[in-house]
């Protein structure tokens, strides 16, 4: 369709088509908020790679900001849009591999791209720490019928066929610059291990993740995951060990998602119904980065939301690495949970937005400040391409953002984040490293994600399928790392830190007042924020 030719009513009832289809939505109308209705981020790309693949060409700020079809349409950024020749300009924008390097790309290797700023930093880090585990995620879960392993490892074969993040491979040193290599084929290593009772498995699990992963994996060989099995007679555990520098932690469970999708279908006998994958999303993101890496405006944008900063703590030695090893979890039980979705429906804002202003609030009363609040904060990334809501790799960025004050009403404090994700989201590509270096010191000494496991909804739609005891675990370079996961009706808040600078008591306490704030903003949403949190906070005391 060609979008400044096709009528209004076209344009409009192709994207209500669109949002129905990606929210499972059928009474959508033109005055229906992206929000209002359980919208989310992956949702959002899935949306807008939609609409884009349907002629008409939406952008994530459009629907974050305007967020209703009749707002949407009649934006002035909608017909403002850059022509296929801008498009095909800002592809041409990535540096062309040189003669030299084709020469020395090797037999067997299907593509040869540039390794992203965000994993050559990864892996930069990884080999100066010394730190085994640094970067590394490991994810389990109990599946509930019995294991035929001959057909799970098909299923695994074919989930490294699927995707090209399972074949690929780094080399920071022989080409002009760091590369990432995918290959025709990488085996994915798969070890089997039987128990007799619960009990044995779960040490034989925790046996394999703490000395039998083979962790490190060597960045230069793929692929940089394994897969471990551990049976009971009437069900198995399955671990994944991963690198970070190829997959996100949505992209993990889409892995999980997919993985066991191929199972059932093949311990079925039929073929499993996935929907095509393309490489194109990492393309486009390698393109969106080195283009953000260029913009003054995005380096502008992300400097002032450090400059003059105070850390709140002090972190490690110049030079070192954080050592997070300390853990703690805290459960967010289902009506919390649910309050947390509603409350971001009727504000029209995310809820990670929720989320986040909890944290901010949280924080200011955790370091006893009322402003200039700076927290890491982890930004999609995934491109505007059809289908980017399905690839599977290293699809994200932390950045700081400032709360300039946390003495609001937790409405208001909701509307900024929510206003702080918008504002990031178009300037999200732009590389960290460059950040700390104008700096000369870290962006942030806290960290903060949040992640709504819907991927997993799809197993647990199927009974035959049903997992339970999901868990994850990883090691990340930020010294004070804050991740609130939804994953179905529950949720928990994980927080992992180096105990040397932030001690597990105070990071009780912090989670703790999550946990009240969340609690408070869900319940009280048009209260004073600092208020209500301080007197939870001192009747604790």
């Amino acid at each position: 369709m060609d979008t400044l030719a096709a009528s209004p009513a076209d344009l409009t009832d192709t994207l209500l088509a669109v949002l129905r289809e990606a929210l499972a939505v059928p009474d959508i109308d033109l005055d229906s908020g992206f929000y209002a209705l359980g919208g989310d981020s992956l949702t959002a790309v899935k949306v807008v790679g939609a609409a884009r693949a349907r002629g008409i060409p939406l952008t994530l700020r459009d629907l974050m900001v305007h967020q209703t079809p009749r707002a949407i349409l009649g934006s002035s950024s909608l017909r403002a849009v850059p022509t296929a020749t801008a498009e095909a300009d800002l592809a041409a924008a990535l540096p062309p591999l040189t003669a030299q390097d084709l020469a020395l790309v090797p037999e067997g290797v299907q593509e040869l791209l540039p390794a992203s700023a965000l994993q050559t930093g990864m892996l930069y880090l990884c080999q100066t720490s010394g730190d085994p585990r640094l970067y590394h995620t490991l994810e389990g879960w109990e599946v509930c019928a019995p294991f035929d392993e001959d057909v799970f490892r098909g299923a695994v074969a074919a989930l490294g066929r699927r995707y090209a993040a399972l074949r690929t491979s780094f080399d920071l040193g022989n080409f002009s610059a760091p590369a990432q290599l995918i290959w025709e084929e990488a085996d994915i290593t798969v070890t089997v291990d039987r128990a007799r009772t619960p009990v044995q498995a779960r040490e034989l699990v925790d046996d394999w993740c703490e000395n039998r992963a083979g962790l490190p994996f060597d960045w230069m060989i793929a692929p940089l995951l394994r897969c471990h099995v551990v049976t009971e007679p009437d069900s198995f555990h399955v671990v994944l060990a991963c690198h970070h520098a190829v997959l996100d932690g949505w992209s993990l469970s889409r892995l999980t998602v997919d993985l066991m999708v191929l199972y059932w279908a093949a311990s079925a006998g039929r073929e499993a119904r996935l929907p095509a994958v393309s490489r194109q999303p990492q393309r486009d993101f390698l393109i969106n980065e080195y283009v953000a890496a260029s913009s003054s405006g995005a380096a502008a944008h992300w400097l002032a939301q450090v400059e003059d900063a105070v850390p709140l703590f002090d972190g490690p030695r110049p030079g070192t690495v954080a050592n997070v090893e300390g853990r703690h979890v805290l459960a967010l039980g289902s009506a919390l949970v649910t309050a947390m979705r509603s409350t971001a429906r009727i504000l029209s804002v995310s809820v990670k937005a929720i989320a986040l202003a909890a944290h901010a609030r949280a924080l200011g009363t955790w370091s006893g400040r009322e402003r200039d609040i700076v927290t890491g904060v982890v930004f999609p990334t995934r491109p505007e391409t059809a289908g980017a809501d399905l690839a599977v790799g290293l699809f994200l960025n932390t950045l700081p953002v400032r709360f300039t004050t946390v003495d609001d009403t937790w409405t208001g404090l909701a509307r900024a984040a929510a206003a702080a994700e918008q504002e990031g989201a178009q300037h999200a590509a732009y590389p960290q490293a460059l950040l700390v270096e104008q700096l000369g010191r870290p962006a942030f000494d806290v960290s903060f994600n949040f992640m709504d496991f819907r991927a997993y909804e799809e197993l647990d739609r199927a009974d035959s399928a049903r997992g339970r005891g999901r868990w994850v675990k990883g090691k990340l370079s930020f010294p004070f790392c804050v991740n609130v996961d939804i994953t179905g009706e529950e949720g928990q808040i994980r927080v992992s830190h180096d105990a040397s600078l932030v001690p597990s008591e105070a990071v009780r306490r912090y989670a703790d007042l999550l946990r009240q704030a969340l609690t408070s903003l869900v319940a009280h949403p048009v209260s004073p924020a600092a208020e209500y949190l301080r007197t939870i906070s001192e009747a604790a005391r």
